[in-house]
């Protein structure tokens, strides 16, 4: 009998609990909301800043998800009402974080733009950006701005450049929308974005879990012109006047191709759906790179585009770690190795309960030592991966899981 009352008030509070939770309808708008900032800092301190504020056409996230389940990225951003109520929530990163890690930012500061999302208010919240402490792996809060959505000095964007369907499967707030987005393509070239936009599809599709939950996308192309084809290459002083001013040899490493300047993505896809942006720039170079809940990027023509394109996307969708540790890198010393780190494929064994340990069971699941650009007390789920190699013929299973819980998150 008391185990049947125990269960009986368990279940009328968790009734209550979410009764409780706001709506969307009594939250937010149909239209979204862009909140540039600007974080500024070296690698002993860090700042962030509100630049401007602008509403955008349509919002196409969940209107269910509002608050992330994930504690994933090295920031993230709260929108509270006015009377402490928790409306939505979502973690990401940056370059800004990345850079914070070099040894330029030992010497020098610098400021990076940076841009984040969320359904527009019907009125006045607080947004609330923190950062998460490296050596610790707690949360610490930075600002508080506070947002009216009555403020006549919030700007009303319009498409610069309108975005065509490439697949459809359903509706914008309970699928995964991926915006492809053209970079380094003239006008009479973006006949040839559209084909590699299509391709790329075609590449992501042929990994689980993506295969198997391909009618959970909807897939767009946004075809940005260019006034001259590719990215810059400031290791061979070659500049080119693009839509996004894509670069090579980010952080000095030849490889990394970036935007540095992400206000000019965010301008450009303001009037776009998405729950993911993925720059694909013409080129036949190798590179790319990716960034969670903010980008990823590669090229459209080098051999290996297909690989580069898969593993960088696992960063950008699913915040999934590098496995490799032989590489050159630009960082120093990214992750302390007596923290968990966040990214769901890499452990430090700190908190293993919360990695993969449910399923060292699994058949090519287990701990191997090496990753995250650390050979020593650092473990990854298996020998070989898509985020560890470009030979990898998969995703192992730890990440499949990882990737298959975000499609979750957009979808369910």
């Amino acid at each position: 009998m008391k185990k049947i009352w125990f269960l009986f008030v368990f279940l009328s509070q968790l009734i209550v609990a979410r009764a409780q939770l706001p709506s969307y309808e009594a939250c937010f708008t149909s239209e979204r909301l862009r909140v540039d900032l600007v974080f500024t800092g070296n690698a002993q301190q860090e700042d962030v800043f509100l630049h401007s504020l602008h509403k955008e056409p349509l919002w196409a996230g969940s209107k269910t998800q509002l608050i992330a389940p994930f504690t994933f990225g090295d920031f993230q951003y709260k929108v509270y009402s006015t009377d402490g109520v928790l409306l939505f929530s979502k973690g990401f990163n940056s370059l800004f974080a990345e850079w914070t890690t070099t040894q330029e930012a030992l010497a020098t500061d610098k400021a990076f733009a940076t841009s984040v999302w969320m359904p527009f208010p019907k009125k006045t919240v607080l947004l609330e950006v923190s950062c998460r402490i490296a050596n610790k792996g707690t949360w610490d809060p930075m600002k508080t701005f506070t947002i009216d959505p009555t403020d006549p000095l919030i700007r009303e964007e319009k498409p610069i450049c309108k975005a065509e369907v490439l697949i459809q499967n359903g509706p914008i707030e309970n699928h995964v929308d991926l915006l492809f987005v053209a970079e380094g393509y003239r006008a009479g070239e973006l006949e040839k974005f559209r084909k590699d936009a299509a391709r790329f599809a075609e590449y992501l599709f042929e990994y689980e879990p993506f295969k198997s939950r391909r009618e959970d996308f909807n897939l767009w192309v946004l075809p940005l012109v260019s006034e001259e084809s590719g990215p810059s290459l400031p290791q061979y002083d070659i500049w080119v006047q693009t839509a996004l001013y894509s670069t090579f040899h980010t952080f000095y490493l030849e490889r990394y191709l970036t935007v540095p300047d992400f206000s000019l993505l965010a301008h450009a896809v303001s009037g776009a759906p998405f729950d993911a942006l993925f720059v694909i720039v013409n080129s036949k170079r190798y590179g790319g790179g990716g960034i969670y809940n903010y980008y990823g990027i590669s090229t459209s023509d080098h051999p290996q585009s297909k690989e580069v394109f898969v593993h960088e996307f696992g960063h950008s969708f699913a915040g999934l770690a590098d496995e490799y540790y032989e590489s050159e890198v630009a960082y120093i010393d990214m992750y302390p190795i007596h923290v968990e780190p966040w990214e769901a494929n890499i452990t430090t064994l700190v908190d293993f309960a919360s990695k993969w340990e449910d399923m060292m069971d699994r058949e090519g699941v287990g701990l191997f030592e090496g990753a995250a650009y650390v050979p020593k007390g650092m473990y990854r789920p298996a020998k070989d991966c898509r985020m560890h190699t470009n030979k990898a013929p998969a995703f192992c299973p730890v990440c499949q899981r990882a990737i298959g819980r975000i499609i979750d998150y957009y979808t369910k």
